[in-house]
């Protein structure tokens, strides 16, 4: 009879209606990480989601190459906005007189940087040598 009744009610003989922890953990792992996410989306969406870029640069090697000079640098943006056509400038206020040098790159995501390098005829000692980004387009 007892028999009969757990079969009629869906339930094998013996068995409760008890959840096995597993299943209780699989659930708990797969809301947490459902939560994450939509809290990842929002901070974005609602954090710095439209900052325009902000292009810094800095010089990572000078060298010498053949009769002049070779200033590798990094443009990094750390806006949260692309920006394309970006322009870096680089002068070197040497004996000679200031020399300038300048390179386009095309295109520098948010949150990230792009590598180049300027040439100079003048040595770009660290203290003479100055580089900037002079403007960039809205992709």
């Amino acid at each position: 009879m007892e028999r009969n009744r757990a079969l009629e009610n869906g339930n094998q003989p013996g068995s409760g209606s008890h959840i096995p922890w597993l299943e209780w953990l699989a659930s708990g792992l797969g809301l947490l990480m459902a939560l994450c996410v939509f809290g990842f989306i929002g901070w974005q969406a609602l954090g710095d989601a439209g900052s325009p870029p902000v292009i810094t640069v800095s010089a990572s090697e000078i060298t010498k190459v053949g009769s002049g000079y070779r200033v590798m640098f990094e443009a990094r943006n750390v806006g949260s906005t692309a920006a394309a056509q970006v322009r870096i400038e680089g002068t070197v206020l040497g004996d000679g007189g200031p020399e300038t040098s300048s390179v386009i790159l095309d295109y520098v995501p948010g949150h990230s940087a792009r590598k180049g390098g300027l040439f100079f005829t003048q040595n770009p000692q660290p203290e003479k040598l100055m580089l900037r980004a002079a403007g960039f387009a809205e992709p």
